[in-house]
């Protein structure tokens, strides 16, 4: 009877290192050394939001076993912008304990300042060595050992002054009433855009509207560049024309702006707008117009 016993301890116990050997017979990261091994990142990287106070970054310690823990080394490279005014890190190195049954490490980002970004910030951090020999930092090509975090652009309550100023391209892209009689809404062509004197938000153009019907008169248009990251044509300007001679026609904000604004681009943008808001012409009507920077 204990012959037999015997006999069923040794099967289970090569049937467990069976299953230990099956378990890493395809992968040629592990070899018979134990204590051999890998770390890398859980993952390739994040955008963080401005309300972010911290940043975990964890890394994965890929060994069967390291009795005396492991140091894992690490270092912050800048890649576009200056990241030191926004990200604090502990030290250029962490410590995992050796019963860390997760055999997970974590870098924790202390995050500041990151509220009013006019130009997006990013920079990699990228693991650098570890304290034990014989386990690398990453292993091959698709072994993530450099992790990139972008701090984005943030929309400031007041904008600055040369945001969306100067000389842009003016073009309809959606328009109804203009196209629809062989003429524009916004009639092509240079518009300069300036500050409003009295609100720093707005910009004001001036550009030709139905020009048709309008002799190519040049009226006066505001934009809205509102803290809900949303622009809007800004009051309703008449165009002193009318289809039922009661209701002036003529271009107005949208009950519900769609149009987002983005800090670190003042290149283009396209404006929806309530085009015959007054019902003159058959209106409203959803349209929309671009603003192309020279």
């Amino acid at each position: 009877m204990k012959h037999i016993k015997n006999i069923v301890f040794v099967s289970t116990l090569s049937f467990l290192l069976l299953l230990v050997g099956c378990d890493n017979v395809d992968d040629s990261r592990f070899n018979s050394n134990l204590e051999e091994g890998w770390v890398e990142f859980n993952g390739t990287g994040t955008t963080v939001n401005p309300d972010f106070e911290t940043l975990p970054v964890r890394i994965s310690v890929n060994v069967p076993f390291f009795k005396n823990g492991i140091d894992i080394g690490y270092e912050l490279q800048p890649v576009a912008g200056d990241y030191t005014q926004f990200v604090t890190a502990p030290g250029n190195s962490i410590f995992v304990e050796a019963d860390d049954s997760d055999k997970l490490g974590v870098i924790e980002l202390e995050l500041q300042n990151l509220t009013g970004l006019s130009q997006q910030v990013i920079f990699d951090v990228v693991l650098t060595s570890t304290s034990i020999e014989s386990v690398s930092v990453g292993v091959d090509d698709t072994t993530p050992t450099t992790y990139r975090v972008t701090i984005p652009c943030t929309n400031p309550e007041t904008l600055p002054s040369d945001y969306f100023v100067g000389e842009y391209t003016i073009t309809d892209v959606e328009a109804t009433i203009g196209p629809g009689n062989g003429t524009s809404n916004f009639q092509e062509g240079t518009v300069t855009l300036s500050a409003d004197p009295l609100n720093p938000n707005v910009r004001l153009f001036n550009s030709p509207a139905v020009p048709a019907f309008t002799g190519g008169a040049p009226f006066s248009f505001g934009l809205l560049f509102s803290t809900s990251n949303t622009v809007t044509l800004q009051n309703f300007t008449g165009l002193g024309i009318s289809c039922d001679e009661i209701n002036e026609y003529g271009f107005g904000p949208l009950s519900e702006a769609t149009t987002s604004w983005d800090i670190c681009d003042d290149n283009s943008i396209t404006i929806t707008y309530t085009e015959d808001p007054n019902a003159s012409c058959g209106g409203p009507f959803t349209s929309s117009f671009s603003l192309v920077k020279n």
